[in-house]
């Protein structure tokens, strides 16, 4: 498959009617192929729980019956300081982001994980190898699931934020076109972080700390505790002392 930054597909009609019809009932009745910008932005600005239009560069539908049922898109991560941390500056050209996957809730069990790993594999020829990180969402109770089955790196939660985002008619204030339209604010939440290299080589590159996947609350909590933290939490432990 040869990959554009955009595709001139014919993807319409977009979702599945009022009216019903059939559904999948296995995640092999999916068929996949890569869509345009626009028609993934139109799907997550209208399905997506952000409802927020995203910078796309690659963009694949998943389709049952000519039918679209599922969108995945990446793009450049909006944040340099994601760019830049993930691998050092030098390599900051590489970071790509998943940073939108729809399905509709018609679609069977491991639909989403069968969406990604092919998505990754029509990725896996873009040359210089890619880097890529993505999100989920603890405000939704998101754990990435869908990342630990398609074996991404758990990289801890995002920082904390007091301020909220902005954006300006569904689209974030960065991508915004004019500066006199409305500020909308909304909180961020913060996020488990996760990483994949598509060059096995590269994960000597990884600047920030790999940590177990987000299943034990223990685990995380010392995913994210500073060493100096760690090192008193640690003689207290040895003490018998209690750590809270």
């Amino acid at each position: 498959m040869s990959l554009c930054g955009d595709s001139s597909t014919v993807e319409f009609p977009l979702f599945q009617g009022g009216d019903g019809g059939a559904i999948p009932t296995s995640p092999l009745q999916l068929n996949f192929r890569q869509i345009t910008s626009k028609t993934s932005n139109i799907v997550v600005s209208e399905m997506h729980y952000a409802k927020r239009a995203v910078p796309v560069v690659w963009a694949f539908g998943a389709y049952f019956n000519n039918i679209l049922h599922g969108v995945i898109s990446f793009g450049k991560p909006a944040s340099p300081h994601v760019c830049f941390g993930i691998c050092g500056r030098e390599n900051s050209e590489r970071v790509y982001e998943l940073n939108r996957l729809w399905m509709s809730e018609h679609c069977p069990k491991n639909s989403e994980s069968r969406f990604i790993g092919w998505s990754l594999r029509q990725l896996k020829n873009v040359k210089p190898p890619l880097i890529l990180i993505s999100y989920a969402d603890t405000a939704q109770k998101h754990r990435g699931g869908i990342y630990m089955a398609t074996n991404w790196i758990y990289v801890g939660l995002s920082d904390e934020r007091k301020c909220g985002d902005k954006s300006i008619d569904g689209k974030h204030s960065r991508h915004g076109s004019k500066a006199s339209e409305k500020l909308k604010t909304f909180p961020r939440s913060r996020k488990h972080r996760f990483v994949y290299f598509f060059n096995q080589n590269d994960k000597s590159l990884l600047k920030w700390k790999q940590g177990p996947y987000p299943n034990n609350p223990k685990q995380q909590r010392d995913l994210e505790m500073p060493s100096s933290r760690k090192s008193r939490r640690k003689s207290s432990d040895a003490s018998g002392l209690s750590t809270t």
